[in-house]
């Protein structure tokens, strides 16, 4: 043959110690192909005589490369005459050249004499079989993957094991476990059949292996015959034999996570053992708080686990038995988190028995390094709990339990108002409302609530204090996302309200719209267009109007209130009392007329005037009661303003029925007169007779030896007349004189008194009424018929010596 005259020539020249002749290369590539193309069919003799030519050839270039520097013709030439030993390295060389059609022409010529592979040469070849299937593999080239796995397989189980290497195991195992995950990534359930099959064979002696056993979780995944159980059973499994690692946890945890979108119970079965039978142990705590995070997770948001509950208390409970000790503060907070959104969820859809029970949950005592405002949060809900069930008892017991800075918190103490409010009881929402606005903060958030609770609960004078409360927070302003005017209209509207339904509204209600509309002036000021538009200002301007209007017709109705009470009271000092009373109220409606007087016109101001004069009216009576002399002059001029006759004659009547000195009720009578006649009212005749008819209080005077009720009313008639007599150049312009009837009734009664006193021997007294009784005849317009006629009569009179 002509490899074997090839083989000879090399022999002698390396025998010579000449080194390989310089035709060397070019006759090697020539030779290659020839070696190649040697099949079985050739003679055994003359297989047997290239072997011995071979392996003297493969000795003499070893021998030569151990003396010389390395030539790559007598490498080659090494494996020239070994095909066992060529094959591989083409094949191999073929792959990295992105050859895989000569690589699987090298492998088919190897399996022409693959009786003749040696354990060691199997075992590379199934190695760089096995690297050139994770390369198609790591390109998601699973079929081409799957072919070279499948070789690389089939070369290493035609060796014996015990004739392999102790890598050959591992490499085995490798073999399998990427065959498998190249077939799970093939279509068709005969590629998942075959990858069940080599799994089976793996599990014989490396069942209990993480990367086993993650892989058949894997296969578990892609069957949709594969059962809930059967994937937890392997979890489980890796729970028990895996070394707990980082990366081992993270690993079981997300399958926990894949098995839960199945079977959200299995997962909490997996998650049970993994903690109890392995992380209570483990060094690491953070690995068991991971593990009871993901459990409270699956349990709070699966729907499907409506034991979700019990299963959490249960696993808590455990836990605390066996640490003894609550879970840091950092995982106590994650868990809190998501056990307070069943909470929210419950709690949102009114089932408060639940939500309860969950809040019970987050407060366990493994969470004991959840932090007080925690805690606080927590048991402010069980409050909204128990409210939502109407159980007051448990509310209040509940905010008992809290600790003193949770009770101050603003938001337990709008708890409590809720619980006030829902008891009636007024007094702690007020003491709850005055908490608040003393410990929160600037913002008024809370106020606010606590106006919309008292709203919905009808209690509009808590609503009242509550925005006042805002309002005074703020220095009646307001932050940006508060419209101010629409927040001091609804208070000044329910204030009115107030007034309406309140005992005693003037003190307190009106007062406190006084406040806030002062405020709006100064925020009006201060903020101007900004703020406060057109329509704004002039619903201020008017209503401020229109309430003045309102609350100045209270004080004539309390001043004719209190004015009933004083006469109809028995204590003197009682009754005075109520008189001061009376002049309070006039005192200070007048310090706000004037202010209203200058806005009026037309009906409005006259209307104002007519109250003012009625309310003068009570004070008059309250100044003569409480014998305040120097005030009544001032208060007559005040009701010139007025201009109300029927006022005047009140007056008259006041002054008339008094114990005032004469000078007083001269004086007094004196400017009521003069404002009758330049009224031009028919008042001045209720003047005339008032006074000649005696009171009744006078008469009481006389029933106690006092002086004649008679004598005194005529001495009052007569002032009257002294007083008109001042005016009379007035009276003849008016021509509104003394009524004739009245000034003959009064002249003929003093005559007749006189005349008494004449009868009585009192000469003195009776020449004093007898000119009284003159003067006023003189003023009658008959032309001095009268005045004649009682001059007559007195010059009839015979006079005793002792009297002139």
């Amino acid at each position: 043959m002509i490899a074997a005259a090839f083989a000879k020539s090399i022999e002698e020249s390396l025998q010579e110690d000449a080194g390989p002749p310089s035709s060397l290369t070019s006759d090697l590539y020539r030779q290659v192909d020839g070696v190649l193309l040697i099949s079985k069919e050739v003679a055994a003799s003359r297989n047997h005589e290239l072997d011995r030519q071979g392996t003297r050839l493969w000795n003499l270039a070893s021998k030569y490369k151990s003396h010389r520097s390395a030539n790559p013709e007598l490498l080659c030439l090494r494996m020239l005459f070994r095909p066992l030993d060529l094959l591989p390295l083409l094949t191999g060389t073929a792959w990295r050249q992105d050859r895989l059609d000569l690589a699987e022409l090298m492998l088919t010529k190897l399996s022409l004499i693959e009786d003749e592979v040696d354990p060691s040469t199997a075992e590379n070849l199934a190695d760089l079989l096995f690297e050139i299937g994770s390369a198609q593999w790591k390109k998601s080239l699973y079929t081409e993957a799957v072919h070279w796995l499948e070789k690389a397989y089939d070369v290493l189980v035609g060796q014996s094991l015990e004739a392999l290497s102790s890598d050959a195991g591992e490499l085995h195992v490798s073999i399998m476990h990427l065959m498998i995950r190249a077939l799970i990534k093939l279509p068709g359930e005969g590629n998942w059949s075959k990858a069940w099959n080599i799994m089976g064979q793996l599990e014989i002696n490396s069942g209990n292996r993480l990367a086993v056993l993650l892989l058949k979780l894997d296969l578990y995944a892609i069957d949709p015959s594969a059962s809930a159980q059967e994937y937890c059973g392997v979890l489980q499994r890796i729970s028990r034999t895996v070394h707990l690692t980082d990366s081992n946890l993270k690993t079981t945890i997300h399958h926990v996570h894949k098995l839960r979108l199945g079977s959200p119970r299995m997962a909490h079965m997996a998650l049970e053992t993994l903690l109890f039978e392995r992380l209570l142990e483990a060094e690491e705590p953070a690995w068991m708080e991971k593990a009871l995070i993901t459990m409270i997770w699956n349990c709070t948001t699966s729907t499907d686990l409506t034991d979700a509950l019990d299963l959490l208390r249960n696993a808590l409970d455990a836990l605390f038995a066996n640490t003894g000790k609550a879970i840091q503060p950092s995982p106590t907070h994650a868990a809190q988190i998501l056990l307070w959104k069943r909470i929210e969820a419950n709690f949102n859809q009114e089932i408060y028995d639940v939500a309860e029970a969950w809040c019970h949950l987050s407060l366990h005592k493994s969470f004991g390094n959840s932090g007080d405002l925690n805690v606080g949060k927590l048991q402010r809900k069980l409050i909204l709990c128990a409210l939502g069930t109407s159980n007051s008892a448990k509310a209040r017991e509940i905010y008992d339990q809290m600790s003193e800075s949770n009770r101050r918190d603003p938001s337990t103490q709008f708890l409590l108002y809720k619980l006030a409010l829902k008891c009636k009881d007024q007094q702690l929402a007020i003491e709850c409302l005055e908490g608040i606005s003393l410990l929160s903060t600037k913002e008024a958030n809370v106020l606010y609530a606590c106006v919309l609770e008292a709203q919905r609960t009808g209690e509009h004078l808590l609503t009242v204090i509550s925005l006042q409360r805002v309002l005074s927070k703020y220095d009646y302003g307001a932050p940006n996302i508060i419209y101010l005017p629409a927040l001091l209209r609804c208070t000044a509207r329910l204030l009115v309200q107030e007034t309406e339904n309140s005992s005693s509204p003037v003190n307190d209600a009106a007062n406190e719209i006084c406040k806030l509309f002062d405020g709006a002036k100064v925020s009006t000021r201060a903020l101007g267009n900004q703020v406060f538009s057109l329509a704004e200002l002039n619903w201020f301007s008017r209503n401020s109007y229109n309430l003045a209007l309102k609350f100045i017709d209270l004080y004539p109705s309390a001043g004719s209130l209190l004015t009933l009470m004083a006469r109809g009271e028995d204590q003197i000092k009682i009754q005075l009392q109520h008189y001061l009373g009376v002049r309070k109220y006039t005192d200070d409606f007048r310090t706000h007329l004037q202010g209203q007087l200058s806005r009026l016109e037309g009906r409005a101001a006259s209307d104002l005037l007519s109250k003012y004069s009625s309310l003068l009216a009570f004070d008059f009576e309250a100044a003569v009661n409480l014998k305040s002399w120097d005030s009544l002059e001032k208060l007559v001029k005040d009701c010139k303003r007025c201009e109300d006759p029927t006022t005047f004659g009140i007056l008259a009547d006041n002054i008339l029925s008094s114990e005032a000195p004469s000078q007083v009720i001269i004086a007094v009578l004196q400017q009521i007169i003069d404002a009758t006649w330049r009224l031009e009212a028919n008042e001045v005749e209720r003047l005339s007779r008032a006074p000649a008819r005696p009171s009744s209080r006078n008469c009481s005077k006389n029933e106690q030896g006092n002086t004649d009720p008679v004598s005194q009313s005529l001495e009052h008639a007569l002032i009257c007349i002294h007083a008109i007599e001042n005016n009379f150049k007035h009276i003849l312009q008016v021509a509104k004189p003394y009524p004739a009837e009245e000034l003959e009734w009064l002249a003929t009664t003093t005559f007749n008194k006189a005349v008494d006193f004449y009868c009585a021997s009192q000469d003195v007294e009776c020449r004093c009424w007898a000119e009284k009784a003159l003067n006023i005849a003189d003023s009658m317009a008959d032309g001095g018929a009268l005045h004649e006629l009682l001059q007559s009569k007195f010059m009839g009179l015979t006079w005793d010596h002792s009297g002139t």
